[in-house]
């Protein structure tokens, strides 16, 4: 009878991988989205620090007033500005207080739009609240799942910053 006694034991531990695979699986599946969502919030609060700290340098003027286009807003961030925020790298004293957009990991975008529907409409990265200062992931509510992306937005050259006019 030793083979029935063997291949009992084979289904038992057949049986126990089964239960333990059950478990598991599950769990490590949600560590991605876990960690997506965490570095989303991480990036928000560097985005954040990063307008905060524009505005206390620029008296009290937030990184978005005067800038005519998204790129002027995203430069200011990203490239050294004077104190009436005009970008300049050779002699701004201020910033860059950010290396660049990073991408919300929820949605892949590396984008900021400024206004417009509330934070939840999926059509870019960040929403940036003009009134309040305030930047906001920019994903669904109900998203779940981590979207390879690049990490930041293209990096900053000084033709970009010429289409500026700076």
């Amino acid at each position: 009878m030793p083979r029935a006694f063997s291949l009992i034991e084979l289904v038992i531990v057949i049986v126990i991988i089964g239960i333990i695979s059950a478990i598991a699986i599950p769990r490590m599946s949600s560590s991605a989205d876990n960690a997506a969502k965490n570095a989303v919030v991480g990036d928000q609060t560097a985005l954040q620090r990063a307008l905060d700290l524009y505005e206390v340098e620029h008296e009290g003027v937030m990184a978005h007033v005067g800038a005519a286009s998204i790129k002027t807003f995203y430069f200011r961030l990203l490239k050294h500005s004077d104190l009436d925020g005009t970008v300049n790298d050779t002699t701004g004293i201020y910033g860059p207080y950010i290396n660049g957009i990073p991408a919300n990991k929820i949605n892949g975008l590396a984008t900021i739009r400024r206004d417009g529907p509330a934070a939840g409409a999926n059509t870019d990265g960040w929403r940036y609240d003009t009134a309040t200062g305030r930047i906001e992931p920019d994903h669904l509510a109900s998203a779940t799942g981590y979207r390879a992306a690049g990490e930041t937005v293209e990096k900053v050259t000084d033709d970009l910053i010429k289409d500026l006019g700076g």
